[in-house]
């Protein structure tokens, strides 16, 4: 009785976090948006850090803050499916598909606005032959998106989830085979 109510515990303090995550991305969600019309209106630049390209910031942040709210209500599905059928079901795999989509879709607007924000780094003019072109991708590459802001541990959280959703799969079909054999 007493794991029971540690996992309820467990499940109920994850819950609240995941409910605070989602109260704060909603907050900052609301906040994107009210200081991006201005700009969009009367290029008021209040908010953007230094730096910055203000249309890209602004539509990052605006997206990642949805994505935020969406994995909070995916993963909300997933504990309260859990706390009812006691293990991850069919319906579980669509909420890991989702998540690790958000995964790399973090990832890859992280890059972007790196990218966008970063683009004299790149040094275009001087891809001029096959070394350089190799030897400038690679350290605009490490730089930028390893070094600077590390997008990949994006991609590394997407490959974590997906390693377990086939773990899931895997554990579903000996369970069913299990009870058809009984």
């Amino acid at each position: 009785m007493q794991l029971i109510k540690n996992e309820s515990a467990k499940l109920f303090l994850i819950k609240i976090v995941l409910w605070g995550t989602m109260g704060f991305s909603t907050l900052a969600l609301v906040f994107h948006i009210r200081w991006f019309i201005p700009f969009v209106i009367n290029q008021q630049n209040l908010v953007v850090p230094t730096g910055q390209e203000p249309y890209t910031w602004f539509i990052v942040q605006i997206c990642n803050n949805i994505i935020f709210l969406v994995v909070g209500y995916l993963l909300l599905r997933l504990f309260n499916r859990y706390k009812k059928t006691g293990f991850f079901d069919p319906v579980s795999l669509k909420v890991f598909d989702g998540v690790i989509l958000s995964c790399v879709a973090l990832a890859v607007l992280g890059a972007a606005q790196i990218t966008v924000n970063d683009f004299n780094e790149v040094h275009f003019a001087q891809w001029t032959s096959i070394i350089s072109v190799s030897n400038l991708s690679f350290r605009t590459f490490t730089k930028l998106l390893l070094i600077k802001s590390p997008q990949i541990i994006y991609f590394l959280v997407a490959i974590i989830l997906w390693v377990v959703k086939q773990f899931t799969v895997k554990a579903l079909q000996v369970k069913n085979e299990n009870e058809t054999f009984i």
